[in-house]
């Protein structure tokens, strides 16, 4: 039993909530209370309700100042009042009005602006009560807290530009007090980072316009680790293309209002600082030239990029591959000449998986939400294989009671629902349809979808080894060969991987390719002989059309003598 003093019963009478519960309890069943006995109850009561806790939530625009206003309200009183308890939910421009229209009809609200503000319990199942907008919110600080201060324009005008980067920048702030409190403790080798370089080699290929547009997203760099800084180079292309490609990235959101994406002409600058070198530079496949030769050019440009690395680069630098030109063999040829950690060089390569999951989901008539990417194998950009029979996919297995054969129409359940995984080979064991259809949709569409895979999948792979790396997603990537799956190659090869302990290891419980049209023996020669091509090596093929004009027939006279 919880007992007040009058001094407090006074102040909690004044208060909103008292009064709420008096009018609640006003009528109570089975026994006559006293009053004394009566206001003891509803004390009670009110104690429980506050030991539950409220949270407010507080939704809006990133852009709107209402929303920012309220915002920094709530983020005062949670500085002052050790009980209150708020959640802030940010929504771009674009996605805020799809949003509450999602809520009003889950809510049965009829809310029409920004901000939209609402409090639960602190506890399952509990009912969202609705607030209002942003006045109706000071006013119920005003009822609860009686909190009548109002803040003068200046001290949230930073905050108005916009709510998502202030907040970041407030993080970044706190992170980096943190770190300066803690230096004294902790050397600077075993310090987290929080912020990081990257440099995009080969900047001119139209991929790099997607990349930076993805790396910079906020919701890739979610949490307190970001990327700070974005290098541009490229030594084929013109200064004047990549400042125009540099000023393009100017719409970019990100947490800095300084230039976050700078074009730099030369390499070593980028290079002493970054933590992250994404390579696009190749050599394009020509059809005049022999297959020795080609690999050459490609090899050509990886020992200048390695003699770069090694005299500007940090020892722990990390290189991702784009999969563009011989991916693979370009990696494999940087792997042997760099003096940076060699299980730093990775390759992207589930980009592949991802051209075909349309046409498999299509195929295997499975929702494409349920299926994870195809798994990839092989010396990616010489010969490769998207394995669709060991795909994953999710599947929610059905079990009847043994009353649903028995009893007709019942109104108990059924059976039980249970989510398991499968491979995909039962689905596509017998199908010969899906590659066909695979070449027909490249045909008929434009790079550009080829191109965005390309860069979903180098974001992906970056924010696993950089951002949130997490041991349990298994990702397909060309990394050097340690005897898993009987690869025994001196070289990259893709597989599937995780990251674990700061570096990708084989995923070594996933199935082996199924597919009967290539067997990893067939593509692990065919990779070790790629390496040892000489220039003069499977020269171009020169078509050859025979004539098929008629020949003309002479018929010789005879003369008689």
């Amino acid at each position: 039993m919880t007992f007040f003093s009058i001094n407090q019963k006074l102040k909690l009478c004044q208060s909103y909530l008292f009064q709420r519960l008096l009018i609640k309890y006003r009528f109570i069943p089975k026994k006559q209370l006293t009053t004394e006995t009566y206001f003891q109850y509803i004390f009670v009561l009110y104690s429980q309700t506050l030991l539950m806790g409220i949270r407010i939530i507080i939704a809006g625009e990133t852009q709107c100042p209402a929303y920012a206003e309220s915002c920094y309200l709530a983020d005062y009183l949670s500085q002052n009042l050790p009980n209150f308890c708020y959640q802030r939910i940010e929504k771009s421009v674009l996605e805020w009005k799809s949003w509450l229209c999602k809520i009003n009809i889950k809510n049965k609200w009829h809310h029409m602006e920004s901000p939209i503000i609402w409090k639960e319990m602190l506890m399952k199942g509990s009912k969202p009560s609705y607030i209002g907008g942003a006045s109706e919110f000071l006013d119920y600080c005003y009822s609860y807290y009686n909190f009548d201060s109002l803040f003068a324009s200046e001290k949230f005008d930073e905050l108005l530009t916009n709510v998502l980067q202030f907040k970041k920048k407030v993080n970044a702030e706190n992170i980096l007090i943190r770190q300066l409190e803690a230096k004294s403790n902790v050397e600077e080798e075993t310090a987290i980072k929080t912020h990081y370089v990257i440099t995009i080699i080969g900047a001119g290929h139209i991929l790099a316009m997607h990349l930076i547009s993805q790396l910079l997203d906020h919701k890739v760099a979610e949490g307190d680790k970001y990327i700070n800084k974005i290098y541009l180079y490229d030594n084929s292309c013109s200064e004047t293309f990549m400042k125009f490609v540099e000023k393009e990235c100017y719409y970019v959101q990100t947490n800095y209002p300084g230039k976050v994406v700078k074009y730099v002409q030369k390499i070593g600058v980028a290079l002493t600082n970054s933590d992250l070198l994404i390579v696009l530079d190749h050599e394009p496949f020509n059809d005049n030239l022999a297959m020795g030769e080609w690999l050459r050019l490609n090899r050509k440009k990886m020992k200048e990029l390695a003699l770069m690395i090694n005299a500007s680069a940090s020892r722990k630098m990390y290189v991702i591959f784009a999969n563009l030109g011989p991916a693979c063999y370009n990696a494999t040829v940087l792997r042997s000449r760099v003096n940076i950690n060699k299980n730093n060089i990775a390759v992207a390569t589930s980009d592949l998986g991802l051209e075909i999951l349309p046409i498999l989901a299509e195929t295997a008539q499975v929702p494409m939400r349920n299926i994870f990417c195809p798994p990839v194998w092989g010396f990616v950009g010489i010969n490769q294989i998207v394995d669709v029979r060991t795909t994953v996919h999710k599947y929610n297995s059905f079990e009847p009671y043994n009353r649903y054969r028995k009893v007709h129409n019942s109104t108990l359940n059924i059976g039980m629902i249970t989510p398991e995984m499968r491979t995909m080979d039962y689905l596509m064991h017998f199908d010969v349809t899906l590659w066909p259809k695979v070449a027909q949709m490249k045909r008929k569409y434009s790079r550009g979808i080829t191109r965005l895979n390309k860069a979903i999948s180098i974001v992906h792979l970056a924010n696993l080894w950089l951002l949130n790396p997490n041991p349990d997603n298994i990702v397909c990537l060309g990394m050097y060969c340690n005897g898993s799956f009987g690869l025994h190659f001196e070289g990259l090869f893709s597989q599937p991987a995780r990251f674990i302990d700061g570096k990708w290891v084989p995923a070594t419980d996933y199935s082996k390719p199924k597919d009967p049209g290539m067997k990893l023996p067939y593509m692990l020669e065919m990779a070790k002989l790629v390496m040892s091509m000489k220039p003069t090596d499977l020269p171009p093929v020169v078509p050859y059309f025979p004539c098929t004009c008629k020949t003309k027939i002479i018929k010789k006279k005879h003369l008689l003598h």
